[in-house]
């Protein structure tokens, strides 16, 4: 599944630079993902686990208000705590975020909140467990990972942040934070009563550009 990692990235950047002109602006960025499961039920994950995100996105001006599609890499999870052993179970998704952006100009600091609907696409899962420092991988419907995970590919959810950004060069310098509600139950093994929900913050430094400086 390394190859769907891969070329999820590359979509991700062949994207962004096909962008329309009219795009007041597009970006770049990656950061921290800190993210836990909201369980129902017996479930053996129930630590935090912590990745990455990276991706992008562009801005469309209406007035003073923006709408701002995004494509991202972002791997969530949990771990099982207390154990023996460390395990972690690592989903990774490419995830496609709307959201509405308010910003603010402040002198040249330009403040802005965002928020709006997220769908997930599941591109790789994988069971980690790590013992006296050896660490090994399995697919999540291994059965050799001893806690086989049974989910769908599609999650579904919504997201809001707040973000800040500083002009630099040709463009702006960003740091934002988000936070992502996982709306659908991503367990569908056979234990009656059972609930997962994805939960995650991230925190993402990031570059943005307007398209026409390309012409420069």
């Amino acid at each position: 599944m390394r190859f769907w990692s891969r070329t999820a990235f590359a979509v991700v950047v062949l994207l962004l630079l096909a962008l329309p002109a009219s795009a007041q602006e597009i970006a770049l960025k990656g950061g921290i993902a800190i993210s836990r499961f909201q369980t129902t039920g017996t479930v053996p994950y129930d630590g935090s686990f912590v990745s990455t995100s990276y991706g992008g996105h562009a801005r469309f001006h209406f007035g003073p208000i923006a709408l701002q599609p995004e494509l991202q890499l972002v791997s969530r999870g949990g771990s099982i705590e207390g154990g023996a052993t460390d395990e972690r179970l690592r989903l990774e998704y490419i995830e496609f975020p709307l959201a509405l952006v308010v910003p603010v100009r402040v002198g040249r600091l330009e403040p802005y909140a965002f928020g709006g609907p997220v769908f997930s696409l599941e591109t790789r899962c994988r069971s980690i467990i790590e013992e006296d420092g050896l660490k090994t991988n399995f697919g999540c419907e291994d059965p050799s990972a001893g806690n086989a995970f049974e989910r769908p590919v599609l999650d579904y959810g919504v997201s809001g942040g707040a973000g800040i950004s500083y002009p630099v060069g040709s463009g702006r310098i960003l740091l934002e934070g988000r936070y992502t509600w996982g709306l659908r139950n991503i367990y569908d093994g056979p234990d009656a009563g059972v609930e997962v929900r994805n939960r995650s913050y991230v925190i993402s430094i990031g570059y943005a550009i307007l398209p026409g400086s390309f012409d420069d």
